[in-house]
């Protein structure tokens, strides 16, 4: 039966995606973030007690005992999210989780199908979707404002401190990230760059490790075309000192824009119109620093995820749209290790 009342969440781990996604329910009137789970009692305690939340538990079996939740928020290592979404789902709880989706397209279609036949609701957090200028964007594309889209590209020329990579026990390691630059920082690019172009259907790239000591990649280039015949680019990096805000440009036969993600800045060129800017909202500068961002595009993204299970709807990013920007983060790796040999998507 629907009801009016705020989604309860719980949120899953205690690391910095955590934090900051914790303060950004704390802004959402129609969820309540209830507590946290973390690796030990005493993680779960100090987690909790530091965001002024209600209750911490000392696992993940703990918190889907407990019959007040009614969601869970997974901002725990990709290679986590596999094992504990089919616990989730066995328990009928509802289910976020942040990006990637998994750390394989192959574990990312088991969680898909594992939530399916449980009948509860996923979704995968991708904020920059909320972001007021890319649905603007977005709208202008499926309105044909800028006509057929011939051209495509992002780039993510971001920069990272080697003790970002050296005091985690998890990043950059291909058993628990799946990867590097392409997975981590540049993914959320790559799918707007879908979303707005239309479906990828091949893609050429390399990558290398070329700025810090890791095991996966920190530069990665790729050659894309989408179904409706466009071609594009994709520029992903975490080895780009001191940091550059990400950027995607759309080049159609109508006209042309530029959206620059972080600093939330669409500039639009269309035929027989002045250029127009529309600037606003919360920039954030997590180019140089992962702590600098701002909570108004996460803010959104838990909105949609707690009004899609309280409507018994799917929400705006669901498991099969989530999976859309892996998919193409792992045709890269695989053209990549072929020699850069071009990768069909399906």
């Amino acid at each position: 039966m629907a009801t009016s009342e705020p989604l309860r969440i719980v949120v899953v781990g205690t690391g910095l995606a955590a934090e900051m996604h914790a303060r950004a329910l704390a802004t959402v009137p129609v969820a309540r973030l209830l507590g946290a789970v973390g690796t030990s009692a005493e993680r779960s305690q100090a987690f909790a007690a530091r965001l002024g939340l209600p209750r911490s538990y000392a696992g993940l079996d703990a918190a889907l005992s407990d019959p007040q939740v009614e969601a869970l928020h997974l901002c725990t290592p990709p290679h986590t999210h596999l094992e504990m979404a089919a616990r989730v789902a066995a328990a009928g709880r509802h289910l976020l989780i942040d990006k990637p989706l998994a750390r394989t397209v192959a574990e990312g279609e088991a969680i898909v199908a594992t939530c399916a036949r449980a009948g509860i609701r996923l979704a995968g957090l991708f904020q920059h979707r909320f972001i007021p200028q890319a649905q603007a964007l977005r709208q202008a594309v499926t309105e044909g404002r800028l006509g057929r889209i011939v051209l495509a590209d992002c780039a993510v020329k971001w920069w990272r401190e080697p003790g970002y990579y050296s005091g985690s026990t998890w990043r950059a390691r291909r058993a628990t990230e799946g990867g590097g630059a392409l997975i981590n920082q540049a993914i959320h690019s790559i799918d707007l760059l879908q979303w707005f172009a239309g479906p990828v259907v091949s893609v050429s790239g390399h990558v290398a490790t070329a700025g810090h000591a890791i095991e996966t990649e920190d530069v990665g280039v790729a050659v894309l075309r989408t179904a409706g015949g466009a071609l594009g680019v994709i520029e992903g990096s975490t080895a780009t000192w001191p940091g550059f805000p990400e950027r995607i440009e759309l080049h159609g036969t109508l006209g042309s824009a530029s959206l620059d993600e972080g600093r939330r800045r669409l500039e639009w060129r269309l035929r027989g119109q002045p250029p127009q800017v529309d600037a606003g909202g919360e920039a954030q500068g997590n180019a140089a620093d992962p702590a600098a961002i701002s909570y108004e595009a996460h803010a959104a993204a838990f909105t949609d995820f707690a009004a899609a299970v309280r409507e018994g709807r799917p929400p705006a990013v669901d498991g099969e749209q989530a999976l859309a920007a892996l998919r193409i983060v792992e045709a890269i790796y695989r053209s990549s290790a072929g020699g850069g040999a071009p990768v069909a998507l399906p």
